[in-house]
């Protein structure tokens, strides 16, 4: 494949993306730093194509997109490199493109939650927990070295890799089927994860006691509901949010409406 973009364009592009997630809004999340870190070289991609630049920049901005920051260069380099595709045949399906950020997105941030935050962050954090105690200026430093340097090569190395590689990656995955088996892994971790998750982070019990006093031997309902099934409340409360969610309930009423009915819960008794 003959290249329109070099080594300085994709340097462009790299420092561009690292504002990725600054740009984050919920209903898009990161579609406004996906475009923008893409934006001087899709222009010249399509510098002789106008209408196309058009549609590819409104199309990316329309489209939903959200990953872990650090592997993001790897779609983006893909997306780069089927743009020149595009730019070249009349013929090229453009929704290969979004179905390709789409396949991707699961997958690379299964891979990129657990390796960045969930794991280089808490070593970091553990390597400089002591020095930070003792007032040491050295700890804010290691832990930022420790945590960023193999996150910003990660970020530039997957940057050049997606590049390369191109649309034949799309090729491949397709005759290996190994994108589908990727997905269907991490698509079980993930579930794992967010299952743990519910259970240690979402704290909510009920103080209720049924048939008198504890002292004359009443049944405790929290006792009760975790001998059934630990957690059940959070879990019922999880389930709740997802199915208002899912009916098309906005977040910040969603969130207001959430802390409201806790209150009124708690001042009556129901919830501890």
């Amino acid at each position: 494949m003959t290249s329109k973009l070099s080594k300085k364009d994709l340097n462009r592009v790299f420092v561009r993306y690292i504002a990725l997630n600054c740009m984050n809004d919920y209903p898009g999340q990161m579609h406004s730093g996906f475009t923008f870190s893409m934006l001087p070289s899709l222009e010249k991609i399509y510098a002789e194509y106008p209408e196309k630049l058009n549609e590819s920049v409104m199309r990316h901005y329309a489209e939903y997109f959200n990953i872990t920051p650090s592997l993001a260069g790897f779609p983006l380099g893909i997306t780069l490199a089927m743009e020149e595709e595009n730019a070249k045949s009349e013929d090229f399906d453009v929704t290969t493109i979004s179905g390709m950020k789409t396949a991707l997105m699961g997958p690379l941030s299964a891979i990129g939650d657990t390796i960045f935050p969930a794991t280089l962050r808490i070593i970091a954090t553990a390597m400089v927990t002591e020095m930070a105690a003792k007032g040491s200026i050295l700890a804010p430093i290691i832990f930022l070295l420790v945590y960023n340097i193999p996150n910003f090569l990660a970020r530039f190395y997957s940057l050049k890799l997606g590049y390369n590689l191109g649309s034949d990656f799309i090729i491949q995955s397709e005759k290996s089927n190994i994108m589908q088996k990727v997905s269907y892994a991490c698509s079980v971790v993930g579930l794992m994860a967010i299952g743990a998750m519910c259970a240690f982070n979402i704290k909510i019990s009920t103080p209720i006691v049924i048939g008198g006093s504890v002292k004359d031997g009443a049944m405790k309902l929290q006792e009760t509901l975790d001998s059934i099934l630990p957690g059940m409340l959070s879990l019922i409360l999880v389930g709740i949010i997802y199915w208002l969610l899912d009916r098309g309930v906005k977040v910040v009423p969603l969130l207001l409406g959430t802390m409201v009915v806790g209150v009124a819960l708690f001042m009556l008794g129901i919830i501890a």
